[in-house]
């Protein structure tokens, strides 16, 4: 149970780009409309209409749901799913959710087919209720596969990378980064800078001074200081942090990407999106 329980809480892997998601509810309006024209479960084949013709169209409601569950999770809830806080059991509950919403939604297209004096609130409920018997136990078990295969090709990045780290440069090249309308400076050595991370309209620049460690909060976009970064060991690693990957000491992966541990900041790991292992793997080597 506590392994479970250790799983759970675990990030999970989400893909939040536009144009996989896209894809993906695509394939599921397709495998939907497919499955229900080949099987024709609930005498779909007696309807008066052509079955092909409601096939496609619960194909179309699964797919326009699905965009409609995504842009409220995303936009209007502004749920963050590529966040290490994204963990598996949120997954599963977002999963759920997704399901639950979709079966309402074609429930209601099937009686619009049949005429809205059919609707039975007791039918209603029996199929939501069976939904989330029959699909959570697939969702848990297909969430773990994805979670444990994603740690698996992380983990073999992450030891090939580490095998490519180099100790840090000695060389003291000073650096000065300004804030907007150059209102703050922040004159320090390159190789006492830990990181940079976006914190809304502001930038935390994570830096040694005088023997410990300090952080100078800018207002400032990430990108901006990302400019002023240029030619220099920093390297984007996720949306919100900018890494000194001379400093790295340690990397390790996760179902999200990888985590790096840093000369000196032994205590906090900085996250690598999917997206920039490559990136990542082929600056270090």
């Amino acid at each position: 149970m506590k392994q479970l329980l250790k799983k759970l809480n675990e990030p999970f892997p989400e893909d939040t780009s536009l144009r996989n998601n896209l894809f993906s509810v695509i394939g599921i309006g397709i495998f939907v409309t497919l499955f229900l024209y080949l099987i024709q479960p609930f005498d779909i084949n007696l309807y008066p209409k052509d079955p092909l013709g409601i096939c496609v169209g619960f194909g179309l409601v699964t797919i326009f749901a699905s965009l409609i569950f995504e842009f409220i999770t995303m936009y209007v809830l502004r749920i963050q799913k590529d966040m290490p806080t994204w963990t598996l059991w949120k997954w599963i509950v977002n999963s759920i959710l997704l399901i639950l919403f979709i079966s309402v939604c074609n429930y209601l297209f099937l009686t619009f087919l049949m005429g809205w004096e059919m609707f039975n609130w007791h039918r209603f409920s029996f199929m939501i209720f069976s939904t989330l018997v029959v699909g959570i136990f697939p969702i848990v078990f297909s969430g773990m596969m994805v979670q444990m295969n994603a740690y698996k090709r992380n983990q073999i990045q992450a030891n090939s990378i580490q095998s490519s780290l180099v100790p840090p440069a000695k060389k003291e090249k000073l650096i000065t980064l300004t804030s907007q309308n150059n209102s703050q400076t922040l004159q320090v050595a390159l190789t006492n800078i830990f990181y940079l991370e976006a914190q809304q309209n502001y930038v935390s620049i994570c830096h040694f001074q005088e023997g410990k460690v300090e952080k100078s909060l800018f207002r400032n976009t990430i990108k901006e200081m990302e400019a002023q970064l240029q030619n220099t060991p920093f390297f984007r690693c996720h949306r919100s942090f900018l890494v000194n990957t001379e400093l790295i000491q340690n990397v390790a992966g996760n179902a999200q990407g990888l985590r790096l541990s840093l000369v000196n900041l032994p205590d906090f790991e900085i996250p690598v999106s999917r997206k920039h292992i490559p990136a990542l793997k082929a600056l270090i080597s």
